[in-house]
């Protein structure tokens, strides 16, 4: 799978959401999957489920298939709003999925 210009800025919209909001992404996230490896643009750790969450474009959601691991969450969000980096807009998001890491890792704005 190769990347588009939006892609790209999702991507990067999270790389900055990871130092403004002190969470952790990884970028790309690739995975085995019954189709084979698969290459997502990001993984949000600690959010949505066990081992996160899995992100992709609502306008490339097909391309993906939905990962069968019962601890990952998957979204396919939206790229007009994650596209570019709004503190509250990815914080509500955040915290409608939920947090499951470590207490000891918490950021702050948690409640």
């Amino acid at each position: 799978m190769y990347y588009t210009y939006r892609d790209k800025q999702l991507i990067d919209a999270w790389k900055k959401a990871s130092i403004e909001l002190q969470i952790e992404i990884i970028s790309p996230f690739e995975m085995n999957t019954e189709n084979g490896k698969v290459k997502y643009p990001v993984l949000v750790k600690d959010f949505g489920g066990k081992k996160g969450t899995i992100i992709a474009r609502h306008a490339y959601f097909m391309d993906y298939p939905m990962p069968k691991h019962k601890d990952y969450f998957f979204s396919a969000v939206n790229a007009d709003i994650y596209s570019q980096f709004d503190r509250q807009v990815f914080i509500d998001t955040l915290i409608d999925w939920g947090y499951f890491g470590l207490d000891e890792n918490k950021p702050e704005w948690i409640k």
